[in-house]
């Protein structure tokens, strides 16, 4: 069974492709055998960029990357009263297991945030963290360097912790230095969730290279 990393963020676009993209680089310059798993990827019109950069790295098929493709940037629950493919939570959770015994490593990406809507069962809407219980997958939270920040991240904690869900960390992306917030929110979001703030990113013109420096030293312990 592979050491395995549920990746969400605080909101859409915040740096979970980045992120993961740069865990499995570092892990397959180690030569190590690493699988990435988006369970439902919008947006993919005509292509889906986060799984096609991932299964570069991993060199996996497009079609074991992401299970669920739709054309629409919308969420997936939204997606499938547009498309005629109806997304079966069960289904994830066959496929997640399935990964979980070929590959050693495997990151699991989510969409958006947590609370994200992926489908709806027997009338409950159902969402990431949902997937994150039923799979007893640990977490690591992607999160905003800025402004804003601090009120999403702690809430994303609150969810998680809701469900007893273990915690790695959190990675702050995008951190530019001309926000004056940027300096404390690191010690005030650990202060007020007893969370470690694993690295912060930089914002750059190679993200992912960006990513791969500042997440290096703390790999072992996300994994």
């Amino acid at each position: 069974m592979s050491k395995v990393i549920f990746i969400t963020a605080t909101d859409t676009g915040v740096g979970k492709t980045t992120v993961s993209a740069a865990l499995a680089k570092l892990l397959k310059d180690r030569g190590k055998n690493v699988g990435y798993f988006k369970p439902v990827e919008t947006g993919c019109d005509p292509v889906c960029r986060d799984a096609s950069l991932l299964s570069k790295i991993t060199g996996q098929a497009l079609d074991e990357a992401v299970l669920y493709r739709y054309r629409l940037p919308v969420s997936p629950l939204v997606a499938q009263e547009y498309e005629p493919v109806e997304i079966e939570m069960d289904r994830i959770l066959l496929h997640l297991d399935s990964l979980r015994k070929k590959y050693d490593f495997l990151i699991v990406e989510g969409a958006g945030g947590i609370k994200v809507p992926i489908t709806e069962a027997d009338g409950n809407v159902l969402t990431y963290l949902d997937l994150v219980y039923e799979a007893s997958l640990p977490v690591l939270i992607v999160s905003r360097a800025g402004l804003g920040t601090i009120n999403h991240t702690v809430l994303t904690v609150d969810a998680l912790n809701s469900i007893n869900a273990q915690i790695k960390g959190v990675i702050m992306n995008g951190y530019k230095g001309s926000d004056p917030s940027e300096e404390k929110n690191p010690e005030i979001i650990h202060m007020m969730t007893g969370v470690d703030i694993l690295a912060v990113c930089c914002k750059s013109e190679d993200p992912v290279g960006e990513c791969c420096k500042n997440l290096e030293p703390v790999l072992s312990y996300i994994f």
